[in-house]
């Protein structure tokens, strides 16, 4: 069987390295010292890709490509409980935990998603802005800055295809 691994992150103290693996038969969260050695479980009810807490308390992860929702688990284990899955929130790879809260794409409009914002504190969800232009969904798309003052989003400009006659083609 063929082991596939995604998207690492770091712990927020740096002595971890988290990342999605199918080592025991579905895709999970492993975590393994950054020095080497034994991965440790981190989920086990499915999931893809994920980020720590800035207090390195959570680890939050979504479940893939076709299950909605950003997810959290208590770093030292436990129950793995839903977040947020406000207009199928974490569905499109386009997530990112911050200090105060989580920035997220939305999939019900495909073609104008919304980018939202929930809020740690109050645990509201504000539009922070309409796209007018698609997403690109397969790969990550959604970086905040350190201070929350800038968002870097990765969308779809413009599609296209090439046709070219070959001749002498062997």
């Amino acid at each position: 069987m063929e082991m596939k691994t995604l998207r690492p992150s770091w712990s927020r103290d740096g002595h971890w390295i988290n990342f999605g693996c199918t080592r025991s038969g579905g895709m999970q969260i492993w975590k393994v010292p950054a020095e080497g050695g034994t991965g440790v479980h981190v989920t086990k009810q499915g999931s893809f890709e994920g980020f720590e807490s800035a207090d390195g308390r959570y680890f939050y992860y979504a479940k893939g490509r076709a299950m909605p929702g950003i997810w959290r688990v208590p770093v030292a284990g436990g129950e793995e409980t839903l977040v947020v899955d406000h207009h199928q929130a974490g569905l499109w790879r386009y997530w990112a935990v911050t200090n105060k809260g989580i920035y997220f794409a939305t999939a019900e409009t495909a073609s104008h998603p919304l980018i939202e914002f929930l809020n740690f504190e109050t645990g509201k969800i504000t539009t922070i802005v309409q796209s007018n232009k698609p997403l690109f969904k397969t790969d990550p798309g959604l970086a905040v800055s350190p201070d929350e003052k800038s968002r870097l989003i990765v969308q779809i400009d413009q599609k296209g295809r090439d046709i070219m006659l070959m001749e002498n083609f062997r």
